[in-house]
């Protein structure tokens, strides 16, 4: 049948409970069956986990339902699907009138719904599913009805947890009561994989906001100050990574120095060169005595300063270090090989 008029509450999921029987009492084997249902989902690119993971309401889940019993009623719009194993969402969207967005969206459930109705091989799912025709008078639907126990065919089982198809058409992963088996029905509470992860989700958080907060608290922290005597004192903080956090002057041109260099956060090495290179070019070096660097707290490793030491010794400025009480001097310029 072609071109007849798509309508979405042809059908719906009843809330007749299912009379399967549980576990291996039904004495058959349906694992064959559930198997090849599983290998179909593949030949259309949908993977069951990513049934489960999908939530749909019933709502949604009714108008799925009927959009697959019109894939399977229309002729051309089922050919398609067949021929290119995936939804043709613009033909089908033009023929119901539902947005391609939801089409694309419910793309997975219409294709499981769609393999379901369409082959006689999976009489144990399609005896599970509960669908009617809609009528006000003998179908109850189920929506706003919470059950603490879910119940639906096995389609995979792990252990202790089961991915199931409930009478209602939704796919759920539960923790079963009893040993599950592939196409039977088994019966459980419903693994709620994000409330799960709250607790771990928000402990990662916290344990990240700690270090982060951690981090900021220590790269501001003072380690070392260092204090240069040029014509006008400059006092630098330096964190325990050896950047430059913050920088100080009593005086304007001590100020007007650090405002030029600007570049707080920077390696102490390269901050002190700039210092020295400014002091040097704006005559605030008296070269008619020793330049003292005044170190207290963490000590500065020698020979860790090699872009101040080459400023230093190329504009020949007499210097002497007191690292943290022990009195040095700069090592050697080489200039060869710099």
């Amino acid at each position: 049948m072609e071109g007849s008029n798509f309508n979405k509450n042809k059908y719906v999921f009843a809330s007749i409970p299912s009379m399967t029987l549980l576990g291996k009492n039904s004495n058959i084997d349906y694992t064959k069956e559930i198997s090849q249902f599983l290998g179909e989902l593949l030949s259309y690119n949908v993977i069951f986990k990513d049934l489960i993971n999908q939530k749909l309401d019933e709502e949604k889940r009714n108008i799925i339902l009927n959009i697959a019993y019109y894939l399977l009623e229309d002729e051309k719009l089922n050919e398609k699907l067949v021929r290119r194993r995936k939804v043709p969402v613009k033909e089908l969207s033009i023929a119901t009138r539902i947005g391609r967005n939801n089409i694309e969206d419910w793309n997975d459930y219409i294709i499981a719904y769609y393999i379901i109705l369409s082959n006689p091989d999976y009489k144990c799912i399609q005896d599970h599913l509960k669908i009617k025709l809609k009528s006000k008078d003998n179908v109850i639907s189920i929506v706003n009805k919470k059950y603490p126990v879910e119940k639906g065919i096995a389609i995979k089982v792990v252990g202790k947890f089961a991915y199931i198809i409930t009478a209602s058409g939704e796919f759920l992963k539960i923790k079963t009561n009893n040993k599950a088996y592939p196409g039977n029905v088994c019966e459980g509470k419903q693994c709620n994989i994000i409330s799960k992860l709250k607790i771990p989700i928000a402990l990662t958080i916290v344990v990240l906001l700690f270090f982060a907060c951690a981090t900021v608290v220590e790269f501001r922290r003072t380690d070392s100050i260092i204090l240069i005597d040029t014509t006008s004192t400059i006092k630098i903080h330096v964190n325990k990574f050896n950047k430059v956090i913050y920088a100080y002057s009593p005086t304007e041109k001590g100020q007007n120095l650090i405002k030029s260099i600007n570049i707080e956060n920077d390696n102490i090495d390269d901050y002190m060169a700039r210092v020295f290179r400014y002091a040097a070019d704006n005559n605030m070096i008296d070269k008619s005595k020793k330049t003292l660097i005044t170190v207290t707290g963490k000590s500065v490793e020698y020979g860790s300063l090699p872009e101040t030491n080459k400023v230093i010794s190329e504009n020949k400025i007499p210097i002497v270090i007191n690292n943290s009480g022990s009195q040095q001097k700069m090592p050697k310029y080489n200039s060869v090989n710099n």
